[in-house]
C-alpha cells in the first residue's frame, strides 16, 4: 500500500505495532497481561502526530489508511486526532464487535465442515451453542467451558483468557459504527470489502456503511472488491495487492 501511495506522490509513515517487528511488546515486555487495545490506539496516535510534525507534511491533507483491525484503529483515530484527517481508507475493516466477528467466522467454518461430512447436523448445533456460551462467559468475565468445543476452537477461546483477557475485553468493547459520529462531516472515506474475504464478509460492514452515510462523510464509501480475499489478494495475485485494491486506493488518494 505504501508503494502504491508513493507512486502517486504521497508520503507515508508506517510502524511496527505492539507484538510485531522491532517493537515487540515494547513497554509491556515484562507485563504483557496489561496490554490492551487502547494502547494500540495511543501508539497509532503518536505515529499520526509524528507524521503531522514532519516539515514535508501538509497538515491539511493527512490520510489514515488501515487494514482489518488497523482499519478500526484508523476509524477511532479519525474522530480524535488534530487536525482531523481529510480521508480514511478502511480496508476490509473490523466493523463489528470482535467476539461477534469471531463467532461468525467460527460458525461459517463449522458449517463448511458439516457440509463436508466432518460433523453431523446435531454436532454442528452443539458446537454453535457452545461457541455462543463461550462468548457470553468471556463478556461476563467467567471461565469458558470448552467441553463441547472441538480442540482448535477450544484452544482459541483458551487463548482469549489469561494474559490476553484485557486486550480481548477492550477490543470487544468497541462497536465501530458507534464511533463514526466523531468524524468531521465531509471526511472522504473508502470502505472496502472483498467477495472472497472469509474473515470479514461484506455483510459485516453493512452497519458501518450506514453509519458513515448518516454522518455525512464523503465518498467513495463502500467499494466491493470482486475476487479479493482478506489479505487484499486474488487468485491471479496471491502475493501482491490485487488490481481492484490498487484501483480503489488510487481513486481515493488522488482526491
Amino acid at each position: 500500500m505504501a508503494d502504491a501511495l508513493d507512486r502517486d506522490g504521497i508520503a507515508t509513515l508506517r510502524f511496527d505495532k505492539y507484538g510485531t517487528g522491532r517493537t515487540g511488546l515494547g513497554a509491556y515486555q515484562d507485563h504483557p497481561e496489561e496490554l490492551d487495545y487502547p494502547a494500540f490506539i495511543r501508539q497509532a496516535r503518536a505515529a499520526y502526530n509524528s507524521l503531522r510534525d514532519q516539515p514535508e507534511t501538509d497538515a491539511r491533507a493527512l490520510l489514515i489508511v488501515g487494514h482489518s483491525e488497523g482499519a478500526m484503529t484508523g476509524l477511532l483515530l479519525g474522530g480524535t486526532v488534530h487536525p482531523r484527517p481529510t480521508g480514511l481508507a478502511l480496508l476490509q475493516p473490523q466493523a463489528i464487535r470482535m467476539l461477534d466477528l469471531v463467532t461468525l467466522q467460527l460458525k461459517a467454518q463449522v458449517a463448511e465442515a458439516t457440509r463436508q461430512g466432518q460433523f453431523t447436523r446435531e454436532q454442528q448445533r452443539a458446537v454453535n451453542a457452545a461457541t455462543d456460551a463461550a462468548v457470553v462467559s468471556l463478556r461476563e468475565h467467567r471461565p469458558v467451558d470448552t467441553t463441547d468445543l472441538p480442540p482448535a476452537i477450544a484452544t482459541l477461546f483458551e487463548a482469549f483468557q489469561g494474559p490476553n483477557a484485557r486486550f480481548v475485553e477492550s477490543d470487544d468493547a468497541v462497536y465501530p459504527p458507534d464511533t463514526v459520529a466523531a468524524l468531521q462531516p465531509g471526511t472522504r472515506v473508502l470502505l472496502t470489502c472483498g467477495t472472497h474475504d472469509a474473515q470479514v464478509p461484506c455483510v459485516t460492514t453493512n452497519a458501518l456503511a450506514t453509519a458513515l452515510r448518516h454522518a455525512h462523510t464523503g465518498g467513495p464509501g463502500r467499494v466491493t472488491l470482486p475476487g479479493v480475499d482478506h489479505l487484499l489478494h486474488d487468485t491471479d495475485h496471491p502475493n501482491s495487492l490485487a488490481p481492484p485494491v490498487l484501483d480503489a486506493l488510487r481513486r481515493f488518494a488522488q482526491h
